[in-house]
């Protein structure tokens, strides 16, 4: 195995080289960290608060399977389609019948495998607010609020009401990773859709467990790599961006430099 020391500068230089190629336009916050040997933790502006975006739809799933756990919500209980709000954008659900019905655990699913709006928003109602801010209190996520939902109204200035920072961000991805109970919610995000990111230039038998945000000049993904040499979890938040496509490239380039980085020094 490689030294630890040389091994973490090297990865320090690949974030680096993504905070500068921003160009200074916007922020780029990041965290990566190893989840397991060699172990070590890489940031830049890892406390900087940032709009959330989608990236709280996991917040939701974690509520949600915490007061399923403590037999407040039954996961079983069937919703029918057309009950659920409509939305402007790309939804799975509108290739269902109305009366098609679902149970909340497979509406939690297409929230986090889809990045489901109206999903997501019934999710976020059945839970209500108080339930939500309990799991951000237990998991000290400090600096994180989600006072805002996924309607149509909710999706453009106010939905920069639901910030995180990187630090927070990492502290639910290893509390997902680590609790044994959350493992659908790995399930669902191991299978996520949008994949232009963290995964985008990774081989395809490494697979990525993750979530995705984004809004006007927001670029998020948060998520861990499943490398057999070592997990490694990597949060990319950004705000103020010029050009979506391209910061969304740039993560994909990064994350699959880190990658490599880390995977040949474990191998030496």
């Amino acid at each position: 195995m490689g030294d630890v020391v040389e091994i973490r500068a090297s990865v320090a230089a690949q974030v680096a080289g993504f905070v500068d190629a921003g160009g200074g336009v916007g922020e780029r916050s990041v965290l990566v960290k190893t989840l397991g040997h060699p172990e070590f933790t890489v940031g830049h502006l890892s406390d900087r608060v940032l709009p959330a975006a989608s990236l709280a739809k996991l917040i939701l799933g974690v509520a949600l399977f915490e007061a399923a756990r403590r037999g407040d919500l039954d996961l079983d209980a069937r919703v029918r389609v057309g009950d659920l709000g409509r939305t402007m954008y790309p939804s799975v659900l509108q290739a269902m019948d109305p009366e098609t019905t679902l149970n909340v655990r497979e509406l939690c699913g297409f929230s986090l495998v889809t990045s489901d709006n109206p999903a997501a928003e019934y999710v976020r109602a059945l839970l209500g607010q108080e339930r939500i801010d309990a799991v951000i209190k237990d998991l000290r996520l400090d600096s994180t609020s989600f006072p805002a939902g996924f309607s149509e109204a909710e999706l453009g200035p106010l939905g920069r009401a639901n910030v995180t920072t990187a630090e927070d961000a990492l502290r639910l991805i290893e509390h997902v990773d680590r609790t044994a109970h959350l493992e659908p919610l790995r399930h669902y995000l191991v299978n996520y859709l949008r994949n232009d990111r963290i995964p985008s230039r990774l081989d395809d038998d490494v697979q990525v467990w993750h979530k995705t945000g984004s809004l006007r000049g927001v670029i998020n993904d948060a998520g861990v790599v499943l490398h057999p040499a070592v997990p490694i979890a990597m949060i990319f938040l950004t705000d103020g961006q010029a050009d979506n496509v391209r910061t969304a490239q740039e993560i994909g380039e990064v994350s699959e430099r880190i990658v490599r980085t880390v995977a040949a020094g474990v191998a030496h």
